[in-house]
């Protein structure tokens, strides 16, 4: 009988087991460790609403901050664990912390791919996956600026189209013949690219060999 258990990660996921396992009557010792500062919230605003400035923080999060305390849950936002001891059954965390477990859940969610090409480390390249990197990229977000986007999916063509609705000159790389080429059939595609062909530039077929600073006009 588990008496103690720690969830590693602090996204969907881990708030869904959170309430799952106190709906189906789990007493024990519920810990919640995310190294994010914040409660766990939604990721897909993230490209779309957040970006754009139209949708505040705390409407982003799945749950309200009060939530994990009505559950008696014990959470360590901000922080990561950096080891696991499955024999003593215990989880160390970034600041030295020891959390002991009978059952640990890892729910840490997936990376973007880092591209690996000479200049990826330079100021202006940046990632989609956190709120601390949606607010990078808005702040560089500027009208008659320009944004290249690697990656002709969901999350790249919806930061398109809000960078756009900025201002932004927008071009988007993309390795495969067309945009959404997994996941969307061919006729769709072309019904979502319709509204923005007229403004945004977009490359297929081409990987990405280089990365260069900006230059000023």
């Amino acid at each position: 009988m588990y008496e103690r258990i720690v969830i590693a990660g602090g996204g969907q996921a881990a708030v869904q087991a959170v309430d799952t396992l106190r709906r189906r009557g789990f007493a024990g010792e519920l810990t919640l460790v995310g190294d994010e500062p914040w409660p766990p919230y939604q990721r897909p605003p993230l490209s779309k609403k957040y970006l754009a400035g139209a949708l505040d923080r705390e409407r982003l999060l799945i749950r309200a901050a009060a939530f994990f305390a009505e559950h008696a849950v014990t959470t360590h936002f901000g922080h990561q664990v950096t080891e696991i001891a499955r024999r003593e059954r215990k989880v160390r965390l970034d600041h030295g912390l020891v959390l002991p477990y009978d059952a640990l859940l890892l729910a840490t969610g997936s990376r973007p791919r880092r591209l690996l090409v000479p200049g990826s480390e330079l100021a202006g390249v940046h990632y989609l996956r956190t709120i601390a990197d949606a607010d990078r990229i808005r702040a560089e977000c500027a009208p008659g600026g320009q944004l290249v986007i690697i990656g002709g999916g969901y999350i790249g063509l919806e930061v398109a189209a809000t960078a756009r609705e900025r201002g932004m000159e927008v071009t988007v790389l993309e390795m495969a013949a067309r945009a959404h080429s997994r996941c969307s059939v061919c006729a769709l595609r072309g019904v979502r690219a319709r509204p923005h062909k007229r403004r945004t530039s977009r490359r297929s077929s081409r990987g990405s060999s280089r990365a260069q600073p900006s230059r000023a006009p």
